[in-house]
């Protein structure tokens, strides 16, 4: 594999030389090169030369006593009508090479201002013009643009690092049939980072992390900034004993980086995951990230490898996905006060043909410990839409997808390819969170949730009241438009004045925020009448339905 430096220069390479070739025809000079000047050289990157061979690809030049040189220390536009009578060339030793020849150098500046290299021609008889100079002028800025536009299409703006998609488009090319594998680390604890220091802080944060991958890292490592503070390093090797020692060199280069901050509660630590083996990069991206988040659930600070063998969840869930196990069943959601139908919630059903009907814990748990749950929640969405589309138009569906998948940019993607194919409108889809997901998870689905809303797609965060504490954080954490109160909660409301009291809290609380509020787990006439009274509007239950499949909806 190509290390990405020289992956970069080619494509700047071909380009540059196609826009000599062209430039040739107005400029009557028998050569055109462009030289990058990293400060201490120059080094030929492309050359287009008509007849003479006059300069020579990938020549290394002295950052003194050079053509480039000149045009570099001017900053500007240099012509010379004769380099052996200039006083400015003709000691150099690249005159005494070619002899006499006119030159025409112009410099290349990249949109940051910054000072990138060179662009310059050569003939043994053409005297060059400021016309000519504005015309190679004008190719320097559009290399300039390439690079400007190469950097921040695939170029992670703060680490350098590739971009997730650029990641997949590079593999694709340089490691479709070759071993591989790939490493999922996440930076513990940064969410104290942005919110006790700020966002700048932040920032250097995490540019020092990229800083000590980049130390640990060999040329042919691809690297990326996967989202947030979560990086990806593809290995071009999947021998597990080369695979751990690029894993014990990261962990020493991050601590060697000493990223520590005077009264940080909550030590910066980092938690990462293994993939050896997979039949696509997004699956070991899935399967390594599936690892990581063990190791985050266990703790945090910790390597964890996903080991096929161990996974027999993998084949079972797999075959339900190819063999079509899986089935949505949906129960409406309704207006308290008429049974009017509101909107539909898809619960996910498991047909396992040996086991029978599978819980849908189960099956989301099997999915997980795969590293198949993005492959099944994308499914879940599709059917959703599809079933959209043969209930009434107004009807919303609810869809759980979980957060394993919501922290995945690649997934929000996919979603987007699933709402256009399917043709189901985007306000048409309400997902649901659950109040169990974890502070920390907020951090990395916010950026997600961000840009499906923008597409019309609204949020629910479920199971309101379940025990968990952190419901009314992820209230300020993230845009919540529906609220649902635990089944547990409603379930001793009667006979339970702190329940009653609580669900009367988050009826007030919503209606203060704006938002709406679905009372779940509704089995009885007078579970229904108590949450009227309690100011509940909608509803859930098997008191107005069971979850049914669509045929026996539509």
């Amino acid at each position: 594999m190509k290390p990405l430096k020289e992956q970069r220069e080619e494509l700047i390479r071909v380009t540059s030389r196609t826009l000599f070739s062209l430039l040739h025809s107005v400029i009557e000079a028998n050569t055109f090169f462009m030289a990058h000047n990293n400060g201490k050289q120059n080094t030929i990157l492309s050359v287009w030369n008509s007849e003479e061979k006059m300069v020579v690809e990938g020549t290394v030049l002295p950052y003194s006593l050079s053509y480039c040189s000149l045009v570099g220390s001017l900053q500007a536009p240099i012509i010379i009508e004769d380099t052996t009578q200039s006083p400015l060339t003709k000691e150099m030793p690249i005159t005494q090479d070619l002899g006499r020849t006119s030159f025409l150098g112009v410099p290349i500046h990249l949109k940051n201002g910054e000072f990138y290299g060179t662009i310059c021609s050569l003939d043994r008889t053409h005297s060059f013009t400021k016309q000519d100079a504005e015309r190679l002028t004008h190719v320097a800025s559009v290399i300039a643009d390439l690079i400007h536009l190469e950097e921040t299409t695939y170029f992670d703006d703060l680490t350098g690092f590739l971009r997730h998609s650029a990641l997949e488009a590079f593999c694709e090319r340089e490691l479709a049939d070759s071993p591989k594998a790939v490493i999922f680390m996440d930076l513990d604890n940064f969410k104290g980072v942005n919110d006790g220091y700020g966002h700048s802080t932040g920032d250097r944060v995490l540019k020092a992390l990229a800083n000590a991958i980049r130390k640990a890292a060999d040329p042919d490592w691809l690297l990326c900034r996967y989202g947030g503070d979560e990086f990806v390093v593809v290995l071009p090797t999947n021998e597990v004993q080369q695979v751990q020692l690029a894993v014990d060199r990261l962990v020493t280069a991050f601590h060697n980086e000493a990223m520590v901050l005077a009264d940080q509660e909550d030590p910066l630590t980092l938690s990462i995951g293994v993939c050896l083996e997979a039949d696509s990069l997004r699956e070991y991206i899935e399967r390594a990230d599936t690892a990581m988040y063990q190791i985050k659930k266990g703790g945090k600070a910790g390597v964890s490898i996903f080991r096929v063998e161990d996974q027999q969840a993998e084949l079972d869930i797999r075959h339900a996905l190819q063999q079509g196990e899986l089935s949505l069943h949906f129960q409406p959601i309704v207006e308290a006060s008429t049974g009017r139908v509101l909107s539909y919630e898809a619960l996910l059903r498991w047909n396992h043909p040996q086991r029978g009907t599978v819980s849908p814990m189960e099956a989301i748990h099997a999915a997980e410990e795969a590293g198949l749950i993005e492959q099944v929640d994308l499914w879940v969405l599709r059917e959703a839409c599809l079933a959209q589309r043969v209930l009434q138009p107004q009807n919303r569906i609810h869809v759980n997808i979980t957060v394993k998948s919501l922290r995945d940019p690649y997934f929000v993607e996919r979603a987007a390819e699933v709402l256009l194919e399917t043709g189901c409108p985007p306000d048409k889809i309400e997902i649901e969170l659950s109040e169990t997901t974890q502070k920390l998870d907020a951090l990395h689905i916010l950026p997600q949730l961000q840009k499906l809303i923008e597409w019309g797609v609204t949020f629910s965060l479920d199971d309101l009241g379940s025990g968990s504490s952190s419901g009314v954080a992820l209230l300020q954490e993230l845009p919540i438009t529906t609220l649902k109160i635990d089944r547990a909660l409603i379930q001793h409301a009667h006979d339970k004045r702190m329940n009653r009291a609580m669900i009367r809290g988050i009826v007030e609380m919503a209606s203060e925020l704006e938002i709406s509020v679905v009372a779940e787990g509704i089995e009885t006439r007078e579970q229904q009448e108590l949450l009227v009274s309690l100011g509940c509007r909608q509803m859930q239950g098997y008191y107005f339905s069971k979850p049914k499949p669509l045929a026996g909806i539509a």
